[in-house]
């Protein structure tokens, strides 16, 4: 039988599963070899070194984390669905959560950086024209919410609480109700 060629995307199929499964810090190139049944050899040919194929893992996982919280997105509540999916994604996805959002990210040194980041500009302005406020008063609300939300899926993803999705979403409503009364 002759050798199974390995690609650049296989490696990247791989190395994002064992993210996902076991944690980011099983992204090593012997658990990669390991599990496609080769050398590490064909791993270095793709990637120059770790923190390229970390990099890919990270885009893999943030690509990943855009489809699962934007296949869950509620149109008519476009933030409270947005703040259950970011909850369920920690709950569900606690790797990728962790890779994700529990270490320092370059280039992230003030809310307004948070909300150019996760925000969705068109839900802003939907909003903004829904409930006769500003664009500034509904980012300030989304960056409250965003806030509010990653300390519940901090709590559910680090195992400090087993929050149930009912409470979870009934605080998070609460929240976002309260953000909003705050912001007329």
């Amino acid at each position: 039988m002759p050798k199974q060629r390995i690609t650049k995307e296989m490696i990247l199929e791989v190395a994002f599963k064992l993210a996902r499964e076991r944690g980011y810090e099983q992204v090593v190139v012997k658990n990669i070899a390991a599990e496609m049944g080769c050398s590490v050899q064909p791993i270095y040919s793709y990637f120059s070194n770790m923190d390229a194929l970390k990099q890919a893992v990270v885009g893999a996982a943030m690509q990943f984390y855009n489809g699962f919280i934007y296949s869950r997105v509620d149109n008519d509540r476009v933030l409270q669905s947005m703040a259950r999916a970011n909850v369920a994604f920690a709950k569900y996805e606690t790797n990728l959560f962790k890779l994700l959002f529990l270490q320092k990210l370059n280039g992230l040194n003030s809310f307004n950086d948070i909300y150019e980041w996760m925000g969705d500009k068109q839900a802003t302005s939907r909003l903004a024209e829904e409930l006769l406020l500003s664009e500034e008063k509904i980012k300030q609300v989304y960056v409250m919410l965003i806030v509010f939300t990653h300390g519940v899926a901090t709590m559910i993803a680090t195992g400090g609480a087993n929050i149930s999705d009912e409470e979870s979403a009934d605080i998070l409503e609460r929240a976002y109700e309260a953000f909003i009364k705050a912001q007329k």
